[in-house]
């Protein structure tokens, strides 16, 4: 990190507000739109709210999204998607239906008979196109995607995930709208918003960090160590739900510059092996690399201790797994997990280059299994 050189660029429009979702078709320029979303949102009526909202402007709707979306499900929707011939996509929901739209807008600009399993398998060049423009409305506090220009994709034939991305795949706005996650399920409210504490501190522990990145994740950490133990008494609470979702964004504001690190290469196998929701694979090991990172501290993590009501960083990763008792984080992840040996066996995949190496302090597979093993003793898992 310099703090006498640094750039920082994010163009998404965004507005934030109980209701914000009555405005959105005034905020979009656009003459035939498709909405990507999951079928739930029909049946809660908020597809039918956006088709009223968006009048003859849309002229279609994708509601097949499905959790980590796979190649061969993406290409599918393409092709269905082709035939409206939309200049814009709405992506509503949570990180999947962003992701799922970050991939079609990618792919459907490509002349026909192109994938993106042949691009990513087969390494099947993409012509230099523009990608379709979309815009967002999560309903879920976590991922930060509205703001960041990159989206994961999976391949789970072959155990790998991908990442479009892209200063093309920003979002063109994105209403946040703390309403529409009001009824989100307990469980999901909670993955989702330690996706959002694991974007703060990976943004943190990175060697891409800025003080404007910093002061985001802050911020955000502030925020959402605040609200989530309250969500957890009280999830109907709109004040709680929103300062969720505005930690979410200023973590995904972070990352949109630095990307993740550690916890995030840490991560990938666990969701394509275990089908482990990603906000518990890439949170559960952030006390220890709290810890870990700490032995290379250049004082930014002592300084978001301090900001945080902490002395020093051992003091912040006791909190975390103070944290994660609070929200029952061991009882989740035990409907997902094996035995510990099982988790282990996966250390060598989790350097994940692009992901691995921006962190702080260098890793290699040995720091991997002890922080593995720290982190999966604390949580109970033998």
């Amino acid at each position: 990190m310099s703090e006498d050189s640094w750039f920082f660029h994010n163009p998404v429009p965004v507005t934030f507000s109980p209701g914000a979702i009555s405005d959105l078709s005034a905020h979009l320029h656009c003459r035939r739109a498709v909405l990507v979303t999951t079928r739930g949102f029909k049946v809660r009526g908020l597809v039918d709210q956006i088709q009223s909202l968006m009048g003859e402007r849309l002229v279609g709707v994708l509601d097949d999204v499905k959790p980590n979306p796979d190649l061969p499900d993406l290409d599918e929707q393409g092709h269905r998607l082709r035939t409206h011939e939309p200049d814009m996509l709405i992506a509503l929901g949570g990180g999947s239906s962003m992701d799922t739209a970050k991939g079609l807008a990618r792919l459907v600009v490509q002349p026909e008979g192109r994938t993106l399993a042949g691009h990513f398998r087969d390494g099947e060049p993409f012509e230099h196109r523009p990608a379709l423009p979309w815009a967002a409305i999560p309903t879920t506090s976590g991922t930060g995607s509205e703001v960041t220009p990159f989206g994961t994709v999976w391949d789970f034939e072959k155990d790998k995930k991908y990442s479009v991305t892209g200063t093309d795949l920003y979002a063109a706005y994105a209403v946040l709208d703390p309403e529409l996650t009001v009824t989100q399920p307990l469980e999901i409210t909670i993955y989702s918003g330690l996706d959002a504490v694991s974007h703060a501190l990976e943004s943190t522990w990175n060697k891409n960090a800025s003080p404007v990145t910093l002061g985001f994740c802050v911020k955000s950490l502030q925020l959402a160590l605040e609200s989530l133990p309250t969500l957890k008494a009280n999830p109907k609470s709109l004040e709680a739900r929103g300062r969720m979702m505005q930690a979410s964004l200023l973590a995904g504001l972070a990352i949109s510059q630095t990307r993740t690190a550690l916890a995030h290469s840490i991560s990938y196998p666990l969701t394509t092996a275990f089908d482990l929701p990603h906000g518990f694979a890439c949170s559960f090991t952030l006390p220890a690399l709290m810890r870990f990172n700490a032995g290379a501290d250049d004082g930014r993590l002592k300084h978001l201790a301090r900001c945080l009501g902490y002395d020093h960083a051992e003091g912040l990763a006791d909190a975390l797994e103070a944290l994660f008792e609070t929200l029952m984080v061991p009882n989740y992840l035990s409907g997902y997990l094996p035995e510990q040996d099982s988790i282990m066996a996966l250390a060598n995949q989790m350097l994940t280059p692009g992901r691995a190496d921006n962190n702080l302090r260098a890793a290699g597979r040995s720091d991997v299994e002890a922080i593995l093993k720290e982190s999966l003793d604390s949580l109970g898992f033998r």
